[in-house]
């Protein structure tokens, strides 16, 4: 049987940032946020990796231990979330199989270009390296970049607005930002839902 509860849980973004969230069932939420149906932060930043979740008791102490792993460098997050003491002996690791089997990581991605494309490891690290590069410099200076059927990365600018902190409730402001986005092409969308994408 599933454990029950709230449960923390990491997720690695296209970017290799890491995304924080609360959820009482990880492997459906985290399906809703490779939908485009979770937050706002992975609809900008697609998920690439389950990195994994932790138990606790309640909603509140979930979103404290929430709260404790957003103040924390990207290095220190993956090991906070395994820590033993990490926000109070109440907390359990949670250890779905279901919640493993969609992370590829780079290494694995870089191995299985190389495959792919009859490539050298090395030289296929130096590729997708170098496509990554070519794109952030582009989106960085406002162009788009198009791979049609796979998908569309551009900027896009998100207004000023008020939030509320989480944990306190209280208003916050959330300063004017530029932030990367990605749009999925109709043939990488027609895969992802089993179907095959409609020629124009």
């Amino acid at each position: 049987m599933a454990a029950s509860g709230w449960f923390l849980y990491l997720i690695e973004c296209i970017d290799g940032s890491l995304y924080a969230g609360v959820t009482t069932d990880v492997a459906r939420r985290y399906q809703a946020h490779c939908k485009g149906q979770g937050a706002r932060y992975t609809r900008s930043h697609p998920p690439i990796c389950l990195v994994g979740s932790r138990l606790f008791g309640s909603k509140s102490e979930a979103l404290k231990a929430e709260l404790a792993i957003k103040r924390l460098p990207k290095e220190k997050k993956t090991m906070a979330l395994h820590a033993p003491d990490f926000s109070g002996k109440a907390a359990q690791i949670h250890n779905d199989p279901l919640t493993r089997r969609y992370c590829m990581n780079k290494s694995e991605l870089i191995e299985a270009i190389a495959k792919e494309a009859d490539l050298s490891k090395a030289a296929a690290e130096r590729a997708l390296s170098a496509a990554i590069d070519t794109v952030v410099k582009a989106v960085t200076k406002g162009d788009s970049v198009t791979l049609v059927g796979f998908g569309t990365f551009k900027s896009s600018k998100r207004a000023a607005r008020t939030g509320r902190n989480p944990q306190t409730g209280k208003e916050i402001k959330i300063a004017a930002t530029t932030v990367p986005r990605f749009t999925a092409g109709a043939t990488f969308k027609a895969s992802v839902a089993g179907k095959k994408a409609k020629k124009k």
